[in-house]
C-alpha cells in the first residue's frame, strides 16, 4: 500500500525550514510540494531538499489538494502543512492506522486531551459547531471536520467527486465521506503554534462558506 504525501505551501518558509528536515522520506514513496506562488523563499527551500514541486493552477485550498491528488498515482495520499499547526510524527500515525482498511483517517485537534495552541475562542467555537452539524445531518462521530492532517485513499477520494476548491474543502471530505458511508477514524492529536508566515483563514468569510456548503450537500444529497 503506496503512500505520497502532499504538503501545501504559501509563503512558509519558517515553518517549511523547520518541519520538513524532520519528515523521513522513508515514511512515504514520494512527497510532492504543492505551492500556491510563494515570494518568500519556500520554492527554493523545497527545490535545496530535492522535493517535487507543482506550482498550483487551480486557486484556492482545495484546489492545492486537487492538484497534488492529480500529481500522485499512490494508494493513498496524505495531506500535511509545514506551517506547525500539524506535526510531523501524525504523518506515521496516519499511516499506520490507515493499514487498518480505514478509507480516511483524520487528526482531530478538539478531542479529549487534545491541546490547541492556535485556535482562539471563535475558531474553538466555529470548529465544534459544524462538527456538530455534520454529525447530526450526515450521521458522524466527528470532533474536528475541517482539519487537512487526514490521509485518504486514492478509491476514497475518487468516490467523493471532490469539487470543493476553496476552504471548505476538508469539511466536503468529511461530510461526502459520511455520505458515502466510508470507514472514518480520528485520531486524538494536538495543534501546534504557527510557525512564521501569516495565517491565510478569515473566520467570518470561511464560516459562511462552510455553512453554505452544508446546506447544499444536505439539499443535494447526491452529487
Amino acid at each position: 500500500m503506496s503512500t505520497d504525501l502532499i504538503v501545501l505551501t504559501l509563503n512558509e518558509i519558517d515553518g517549511f525550514k523547520k518541519l520538513m528536515p524532520q519528515v523521513k522520506r522513508e515514511w512515504v514513496n514520494d512527497i510532492i510540494v504543492v505551492d500556491g506562488g510563494s515570494t518568500d523563499g519556500t520554492i527554493e527551500e523545497a527545490q535545496k531538499m530535492g522535493f517535487k514541486i507543482i506550482i498550483q493552477k487551480i486557486k484556492g485550498h482545495g484546489g492545492a489538494i486537487l492538484e497534488g491528488f492529480n500529481a500522485s498515482t499512490a494508494d493513498n495520499i496524505l495531506i500535511f502543512g509545514p506551517d506547525g499547526n500539524h506535526l510531523p510524527d501524525e504523518i506515521p500515525q496516519l499511516i499506520e492506522k490507515m493499514k487498518e482498511g480505514y478509507d480516511q483517517v483524520v487528526i482531530t485537534r478538539f478531542g479529549v486531551g487534545s491541546v490547541n495552541l492556535d485556535a482562539g475562542t471563535l475558531d474553538r467555537f466555529g470548529n465544534r459547531l459544524f462538527a456538530f452539524l455534520s454529525n447530526i445531518l450526515f450521521g458522524g462521530h466527528f470532533t474536528d471536520t475541517l482539519n487537512e492532517s487526514r490521509i485518504i485513499s486514492r478509491k476514497a477520494m475518487e468516490e467523493l467527486k471532490f469539487d470543493a476548491t476553496k476552504f471548505s474543502s476538508t469539511q466536503q471530505m468529511s461530510i461526502r465521506g459520511l455520505k458515502k458511508r466510508q470507514k472514518i477514524f480520528e485520531i486524538i492529536g494536538n495543534e501546534g503554534e504557527r510557525i512564521g508566515g501569516k495565517r491565510k483563514m478569515r473566520s467570518f468569510r470561511v464560516g459562511k462558506e462552510l455553512s453554505l456548503q452544508i446546506i447544499k450537500e444536505f439539499v443535494f444529497w447526491k452529487y
